[in-house]
């Protein structure tokens, strides 16, 4: 077994506590979102868990942006429930612009942080070798090509986008133009993660679980393009 050096050991240890801190984090949300998912499953509370989100007023409104920018940021913690629970607590729309908002700033401090910091940032929530082969990538040197492809990348349901955000950091790609590509390729699969947390506000189960298998199948079928893609680009 390779012995680990002082860097990589700090490294473990920081990538370690980033892990753990996560996972009290989900834990910590999932307690406090049992107790709204009841209100939401019983008809005659529904209208109860309505006044609760008008009561919260500004107060919830950043604490969900907040938690939006949060999930970014730290890699390891997932999108989709952030997304449900936006789409739950202020509908379709509301949703989707806390969303939007929330990806646009945190996909902007872990962009020039990278850029700012480099491999050393990198490294606290990605494998230094994932990050290397990805780099000896041909399309890696073709900003526009990049550009392309993580839009692609970012369109497609369930494939981890956060690895776009570093790697991107990393890469010649023009910020602004990366910002832009980032936000926007992620809308198709947020409106239906937004929307399933929307149709749960209102009771519609059958609806909920009919864009559940949307989002899987999408999610799916892309994982099978996404390889072919990466070719095309890179023959062209």
């Amino acid at each position: 077994m390779k012995k680990l050096t002082k860097k990589e050991k700090k490294v473990f240890i920081i990538r370690m506590i980033i892990i753990f801190l996560a996972i009290l984090f989900i834990t910590y949300v999932t307690i406090k979102a049992l107790p709204i998912i009841s209100k939401i499953v019983n008809e005659e509370t529904r209208g109860e868990f309505e006044q609760d989100i008008k009561n919260m007023g500004i107060k919830g409104v950043i604490i969900t942006l907040g938690l939006q920018i949060l999930q970014i940021i730290v890699a390891v913690i997932p999108g989709q429930p952030m997304e449900i629970i936006s789409g739950l607590l202020y509908g379709t729309w509301g949703g989707m612009l806390l969303c939007l908002v929330g990806i646009f700033i945190g996909t902007g401090i872990v962009f020039f942080f990278t850029r700012k910091i480099g491999m050393s940032f990198v490294e606290l929530f990605f494998d230094k070798e994932q990050i290397e082969n990805f780099k000896k990538k041909r399309i890696f040197k073709n900003p526009k090509k990049l550009e392309l492809f993580m839009f692609i990348m970012f369109v497609i349901p369930l494939i981890p986008k956060d690895i776009f955000i570093y790697v991107a950091g990393i890469s010649p790609v023009n910020p602004k133009r990366f910002l832009i590509i980032s936000t926007i390729g992620r809308i198709p699969g947020l409106f239906l993660t937004v929307y399933a947390g929307n149709t749960l506000s209102e009771g519609n189960f059958m609806i909920l679980a009919l864009l559940v298998i949307l989002f899987i199948l999408a999610g799916i079928f892309g994982y099978k393009i996404s390889d072919k893609t990466e070719k095309k680009i890179n023959e062209n």
